[in-house]
């Protein structure tokens, strides 16, 4: 029995550590391939500098006034260039969020296949696509158009839905795990004879002695 517990447990394991894998690759790719604009980091990055010169070996109580305007100015310009790259970036949130969930439906989709077969993997592909899918609807709260938001959750949705269906309800039983697949181990089953066996032998001392008593 103890075994098969084991056993069970580095299944469910593998599934899970093969599921975050899966939604590492899948985010770490989309933003290698597609990565965020930045079109005003440089000029960020710059005024910042600008700000370190002004202040390096100095406390807040030797900066001049010259020093102090100058800072300020350049905080607000930092400021307005730090809201376009948020704007710029609105954009990017929504198609990364995208390509997340076509990406997690693809894994979902996958997770169909010869899952009887390979159930260990089946598992952890579904629970890829179940995290890439949380990751990509989680990208949707960056974005700052409504309407395009909630289309984009109504698809996660209708596919999260429609895949369930096919996995759970369609075939008539849940998907094969690691712990259906252990139903039907070697070990469990010369469990269930030795109990048989067990049960078996009862009855018969039963019946002895009741035969005894009637005699």
């Amino acid at each position: 029995m103890g075994g098969v517990t084991k056993n069970i447990g580095l299944r469910t394991i593998f599934s899970i550590f093969l599921g975050l894998m899966l939604t590492a690759f899948v985010g770490i790719g989309a933003y290698t391939f597609y990565p965020p604009p930045d079109r005003y980091d440089g000029q960020i990055r710059e005024l910042e500098r600008q700000e370190r010169e002004i202040r390096s070996g100095r406390s807040s109580g030797q900066l001049t006034t010259e020093d102090r305007d100058e800072i300020e100015e350049i905080r607000l310009r930092r400021s307005e260039l730090r809201d376009k790259a948020e704007e710029a970036r609105q954009p990017w949130y929504l198609r990364t969020s995208i390509v997340l969930i076509v990406f997690s439906t693809l894994l979902l989709a996958v997770s169909l296949i010869r899952a009887d077969q390979l159930p260990v993997v089946s598992s952890g592909l579904l629970l890829g696509g179940v995290f890439t899918m949380i990751y990509g609807i989680g990208w949707i709260a960056f974005t700052g158009t409504s309407v395009l938001r909630f289309l984009v959750m109504t698809a996660a949705l209708a596919v999260t839905l429609v895949l369930g269906y096919v996995r759970f309800v369609r075939g008539g039983r849940p998907a094969p795990g690691p712990v259906a697949e252990a139903s039907s181990s070697p070990e469990l089953e010369e469990m269930v004879r030795r109990v048989r066996d067990l049960e078996e032998r009862m009855d018969g001392a039963a019946r002895a002695l009741g035969n005894r008593e009637e005699e």
